[in-house]
C-alpha cells in the first residue's frame, strides 16, 4: 500500500483548512480595528494621572482614531514607564530606610 497520496491529500486538506480559518483572516484585520470604549478609558486615565504618559500618548496617537496596534504599542510603553517609576520609588523607599 502506497503512502504518498494519503499524504499528499492530508496536506492539500491541512493546507486548504489553514487557508480558509476565519482565525486567521481577522488578525490581518485586528491591526485596522478600533479600540474599545472601555480601553479609551484607560488610556484616558493613565494620561491623566501621569504627565510623562500624556506625552508619549501624544506623541504616538496622531490620527483621529486609535487601532488596537497603537493601543497596544502605546500600552506597552506605559508599562515601562510604570515600571521605571517603581523601581524609582523602591530606590527612594531603601534609601530612606538606611
Amino acid at each position: 500500500m502506497e503512502k504518498t497520496p494519503f499524504i499528499l491529500a492530508l496536506f492539500i486538506s491541512i493546507v486548504a483548512l489553514l487557508a480558509a480559518n476565519p482565525g486567521l483572516r481577522k488578525s490581518a484585520d485586528h491591526e485596522n480595528c478600533e479600540i474599545s470604549s472601555y480601553d479609551y478609558a484607560k488610556l484616558h486615565t493613565a494620561m491623566e494621572h501621569d504627565a510623562e504618559i500624556a506625552a508619549v500618548a501624544r506623541r504616538e496617537l496622531t490620527q483621529d482614531h486609535v487601532t488596537i496596534a497603537q493601543y497596544n504599542r502605546v500600552m506597552r510603553q506605559i508599562d515601562h514607564i510604570k515600571s521605571r517609576q517603581a523601581k524609582r520609588g523602591a530606590a527612594v523607599q531603601q534609601a530612606s530606610l538606611r
